[in-house]
C-alpha cells in the first residue's frame, strides 16, 4: 500500500534551478559588482603602467648620467655634424645593459644603413617604449630628448625665436655652429632644474626625414629629440612633450630625477626647465 506522507512530500518539491526573475536579480547583481570593480582594476592597472614608464626613465636617467661621467659631455641628441644621425639614445645602449645590441652598430655608417644598421634599428627595446602606448611600430621610442625651448609668450615680442635657441637644452643637435655635444658644467641653471628627456608617447608623422616613415620616433634614428613647442604639455597635434598618463608626462632631469609634469603646469617653468642656461628662477617642480 503506498505511503500517502511520502507522495505528498514529493509533490511538495519545487523544480530544481532559478526561476526567470532570480535569474534576471543574480545577473543584475553581477553587472554592478563588474561596473564598481572594473574602474578600480583599470586605475591598478595605469598604476602599473605609470610606475614602469618611471622606472624607464629612471633607467636612462642612470645611463646619461654614466656616459657623462665616462665622457665627460652628454651624447648629443642627434650626431648631425657627421651626417650618420646617431640619437642620444643609441649611444647611450651600453650603459642600459644593451651592450649587445650597441656591439652590433656600425657607428662610423649612418643610422640607417642598409649593411646592418637598418636592421638593428628596427629592434624594439622595452626601456624605450612606455605600457601606457596605444600603437606599435619597428625601433619604437616614446621618449625623446629635449633640445630646449623654441616658445615664445609675450605677444609684445618680436615672434622670432631667441638666440642660440637650437642648441638651449642639453641634448641638442650637434652641428657646424655647435661642434660638440654638452657638458655637464654648461648647465648653469642646475643639473636638478634642467629636463633632459620627457615623454613622447605614440609621436610619428609620414613627412619626417632620414628616409623613414616615422624617423622622429625612432630609438636609433637622431631626430628622436624635440623642443618645447607648446606652452600646455599634451598639446593634440605637437611632438614630443605628451603621454596617456591620467593628469601629466613624466620628464627626467639632469640629476636622474623622474618627476610627473602636471598638465596645469605654469608655461614659464616649462620653459624654464627645457633650457639649460636659461637663468631663470624657478620654484618647486610640479
Amino acid at each position: 500500500m503506498p505511503n500517502r506522507l511520502d507522495s505528498s512530500r514529493k509533490s511538495d518539491r519545487r523544480p530544481g534551478g532559478f526561476s526567470l526573475v532570480e535569474l534576471l536579480a543574480v545577473v543584475a547583481i553581477l553587472g554592478t559588482l563588474v561596473s564598481l570593480t572594473l574602474p578600480a582594476v583599470q586605475s591598478a592597472r595605469e598604476s602599473a603602467r605609470r610606475a614602469a614608464c618611471s622606472n624607464n626613465l629612471r633607467q636612462m636617467g642612470i645611463a646619461l648620467v654614466n656616459y657623462e661621467s665616462a665622457r665627460r659631455w652628454f651624447p648629443p641628441g642627434d650626431d648631425a655634424l657627421s651626417r650618420r644621425n646617431h640619437a642620444w639614445s643609441s649611444f647611450i645602449l651600453p650603459y642600459l645593459e644593451e651592450q649587445k645590441t650597441a656591439g652590433r652598430i656600425d657607428y662610423t655608417r649612418p643610422w640607417n644603413d642598409p649593411r646592418g644598421n637598418a636592421a638593428i634599428a628596427d629592434l624594439i627595446i622595452s626601456t624605450y617604449v612606455c605600457p601606457s602606448g596605444m600603437v606599435s611600430f619597428p625601433g619604437k621610442q616614446d621618449y625623446g630628448g629635449v633640445m630646449g625651448n623654441a616658445v615664445v609668450l609675450s605677444e609684445e615680442e618680436v615672434p622670432e625665436l631667441p638666440p642660440g635657441w637650437a642648441h638651449s637644452g642639453v641634448l641638442y643637435a650637434t652641428a657646424n655652429d655647435c661642434p660638440r655635444p654638452c657638458r655637464a658644467a654648461e648647465v648653469s641653471d642646475g643639473l636638478s632644474k634642467t629636463l633632459l628627456v620627457s615623454e613622447g608617447v605614440d609621436r610619428g608623422f609620414p613627412d619626417m626625414d632620414n628616409e623613414s616613415r616615422i624617423g622622429n620616433a625612432r630609438w636609433a634614428c637622431g631626430t628622436n629629440c624635440f623642443f618645447l613647442s607648446s606652452p600646455v604639455l599634451n598639446t593634440p597635434d605637437v611632438d614630443g612633450f605628451r603621454s596617456y598618463h591620467l593628469g601629466g608626462v613624466h620628464g627626467l632631469f639632469g640629476d636622474g630625477r623622474v618627476v610627473l609634469l602636471v598638465e596645469n603646469t605654469d608655461p614659464e617653468i616649462l620653459i624654464a626647465i627645457s633650457t639649460k642656461a636659461g637663468g631663470e628662477v624657478t620654484g618647486p617642480i610640479p
